[in-house]
């Protein structure tokens, strides 16, 4: 059966076939993981490497985030040492300042206002900006490029995304090297900076990767997931926004968790079912996400549930920055509902358009709220 299908069928491949065979959009066939203990145990599975729906094996590599093996471990291994929980921390003044400057602009016509493009995603881009220490001169041109190699806001021809790919590459290139003659507080100097515990340190051109996999993971990720949990707050008034339950947000949203793909590099099985070398397999983060078995009651929104959620991955792959999109995300929603307490959607939840970005991944087009 092809696949993305209904949310019936999905429930109803959990419940009488965990694992089973699916034809991709992309046109692959693959194996299904719909159960949340299968999933885990794949993602954390040294059998398994990456592998992206639609891009050729031998490209896969190329991506710093789909990278495998040691050679992943050990960029990670340096990487964390300067995205620290003190680095992330140390920016929740800023980001705080940010969105209360950003909802300020956004309320300040009055009503009615787009959330996503008004907030959302400058938000996202002023983070990702003061992180990397890109100067304000250059923020302007860093979302052009971005927006045009992604090709998810806006939808340029595929030599746009190829010349915005290019010249943001050089960008931060450049950026990079700036860093390393004059260093900063900011990540790309820590990235720099940053030594393992035998004393390995990255390269610039890895730097370089790094900054651009951080653009690719801390853009349309974040935005998309802030400008829907504001269309669940604006839709639903009875849900608690004091605080916002961010993370049951992240578990159920459809925009936020990006199905994961795998290969098997040697005869392997999951959930019992015998998986061969060569096989894909496609890990379906959100059906493990309402799995019963883990969360009951799954589309029940439950403040004190137990976290455990699988939006930001697990294993080898979990997000790197899954605690800086938490901080952007909370600060972000406590800004808009201190300036807007009573926010509601200004159109029927049916009139809400919404996006397709890869596979189930989707995300609104527009969030209009009045207040």
């Amino acid at each position: 059966m092809d696949y993305p299908f209904t949310a019936t069928e999905l429930v109803r491949r959990q419940d009488e076939e965990p694992v089973s065979r699916v034809r991709l959009a992309t046109g692959e066939d693959a194996w299904l993981v719909t159960r949340y203990d299968d999933i885990r145990a794949l993602l954390s599975d040294p059998r398994f490497r990456v592998w992206l729906p639609g891009v050729p094996e031998t490209g896969a590599d190329a991506l710093l985030f789909t990278m495998n093996g040691p050679e992943h471990a050990r960029l990670r291994r340096i990487a964390g040492k300067a995205l620290t929980p003190r680095r992330v921390e140390s920016l929740r003044p800023r980001v705080e300042a940010l969105a209360e400057d950003l909802v300020a602009k956004l309320l300040a016509p009055g009503p009615p206002a787009e959330v996503l493009e008004g907030y959302a995603i400058p938000l996202a881009l002023s983070v990702l900006s003061e992180l990397l220490g890109v100067p304000p001169s250059a923020r302007d041109a860093l979302r052009s490029w971005t927006d045009g190699m992604l090709a998810v806001f806006t939808a340029p021809s595929y030599e746009e995304m190829t010349e915005a790919s290019r010249k943001l590459g050089d960008y931060l290139a450049e950026l990079v090297e700036a860093k390393r003659r004059a260093p900063g507080e900011d990540l790309l100097t820590g990235l720099l900076q940053a030594r393992d515990d035998d004393g390995d340190a990255l390269r610039p051109d890895e730097v370089t990767q790094l900054a651009f996999a951080i653009l690719l993971g801390g853009y349309v990720p974040p935005a998309n997931a802030l400008a829907q949990i504001v269309l669940r707050l604006a839709a639903d008034p009875e849900l608690p926004r004091d605080p916002a339950p961010v993370e049951e947000f992240l578990r159920q949203d459809q925009g936020s968790a990006a199905d994961q793909g795998r290969v098997a590099v040697e005869d392997a099985d999951v959930g019992g079912v015998p998986i061969r070398a060569g096989e894909f397999v496609l890990a379906s983060l959100h059906a493990g996400n309402h799995d019963p078995r883990r969360f009951p009651e799954p589309e029940r929104v439950d403040p004190l549930r137990t976290q455990g959620h699988l939006t930001f991955g697990h294993g080898p792959h979990h997000c790197l920055g899954a605690a800086l999109a938490r901080l952007q995300l909370r600060t972000g929603v406590a800004a808009l509902l201190a300036a807007a307490p009573g926010l509601r959607l200004a159109v029927p939840f049916e009139e809400v358009a919404w996006r397709r970005m890869f596979l189930t991944l989707r995300g609104p087009v527009a969030v209009p709220i009045v207040w």
